[in-house]
């Protein structure tokens, strides 16, 4: 039987294409009882294949509705976790609500600005409530920090610090991420290189880079929270970068080519490329294979001497989608095992280890080393 109310996880776009991971993984928990939540749970069967929806909870919730804070606080959770992107642009209305209603907050966000102001804007209603509210419990800057952080004690002077995601074509795509992804493209941000900020658009000029496991791929700058959150979690740090490396080279240049469009003046609609964008991928599937990667390389001195170490991460079988839910699920299972949560307002950094997630690693046959 599932314990009281302290174990009841809302997952917020439950039916989604990270949510419903995280609804499946949560689910398998029998100290867990998990509630799906969007605006269409009827489409809950379709969207969640092989789970026992017995075992589940499904519940309609629209956070544009008026009454959503009412709606949610009828749930009853002990926890939300927030999987509807994009974050580029949202504010921070859906955790005010889970936090003054009681309840403990995470998101799975990749928007900068959003994961980076997250504690300055809710850190003091967090603590008022004595809950915890948690932004940017994915990929980034959850396991990127907790990989840096495992590494970060084989040099005597760490110097750069350079990140890149490679999916596998055929990984299935949210159209939330493929909104989030053409948010940035061709637009200039902000990346600190050689200890100074510096301006780069995002997906323009995509450079070759090498893997472990995995063919060379072209790869691009993105705008994401770790050029923020990595420099000031290790000060004097003097080059953070971020890119991704889709598997084809002709769609890495189609995205070139739209950054250069859009760098220079013409005005192009984004909103209706992303569905575009998404389908004509799908066209290219066959000519991909089912791995995805991930290397994280830092460079510095140890004992007077250059020193450079790689990390990689390989993900067969088109498990890549499954990495970005691992933090939240990872988080959610600690505080039903009674391990309180810390209070406050705070960006995912420090408060997973990279052992935990290699143990999330095993169950899904992804393999990570260090070279």
């Amino acid at each position: 039987m599932p314990q009281p109310d302290a174990c009841r996880v809302l997952v917020l776009g439950g039916y989604g294409h990270f949510g419903a991971r995280i609804v499946r993984a949560l689910a398998s928990s029998p100290w867990l009882r998990v509630i799906a939540a969007g605006r269409h749970p009827e489409a809950a069967a379709r969207h969640l294949p092989g789970v026992d929806l017995s075992r589940i909870e499904l519940c309609r919730l629209d956070v544009a509705a008026a009454d959503f804070p009412a709606q949610l606080a009828a749930t009853g959770a002990a926890l939300v976790i927030h999987t509807a992107g994009p974050f580029q642009g949202q504010g921070y209305d859906v955790a005010q609500a889970c936090l003054q209603a009681g309840m403990h907050y995470i998101d799975l966000a990749d928007g900068r600005a959003f994961v980076r102001d997250f504690p300055a804007q809710l850190d003091a209603v967090a603590r008022q409530a004595g809950r915890c509210a948690i932004s940017g419990a994915s990929t980034l800057p959850a396991l990127s920090s907790a990989v840096v952080d495992a590494l970060r004690g084989r040099f005597d002077v760490l110097q750069a610090i350079d990140i890149v995601i490679a999916p596998a074509q055929a990984t299935p795509l949210g159209m939330a991420t493929v909104r989030a992804v053409l948010s940035y493209c061709g637009k200039p941000f902000q990346c600190w290189v050689d200890g100074r900020w510096q301006r780069v658009t995002g997906w323009a000029g995509p450079q070759p880079v090498t893997f472990a496991r995995i063919a060379p791929r072209l790869a691009s700058p993105c705008d994401v929270p770790d050029h923020d959150l990595l420099v000031q979690r290790h000060p004097g740090v003097q080059t953070v970068r971020f890119r991704a490396a889709l598997e084809l080279p002709l769609l890495s240049r189609c995205l070139a080519g739209i950054a250069w469009l859009r760098r220079h003046g013409l005005p192009l609609p984004m909103a209706a490329l992303a569905g575009v964008f998404a389908r004509a991928g799908r066209c290219f599937d066959r000519f991909g294979s089912d791995l995805g990667g991930m290397r994280v390389t830092l460079r510095g001195l140890r004992d007077g001497v250059e020193h450079t170490l790689h990390w990689d991460l390989t993900a067969p079988m088109l498990h890549g989608p499954e990495i970005p839910t691992f933090a939240a699920v990872l988080l959610a299972r600690r505080l039903a095992a009674g391990e309180p949560l810390p209070v406050g307002a705070h960006a995912c950094m420090g408060l997973l280890t990279l052992a935990e997630f290699e143990e999330e690693f095993a169950r899904w046959r992804i393999d990570s080393t260090v070279s």
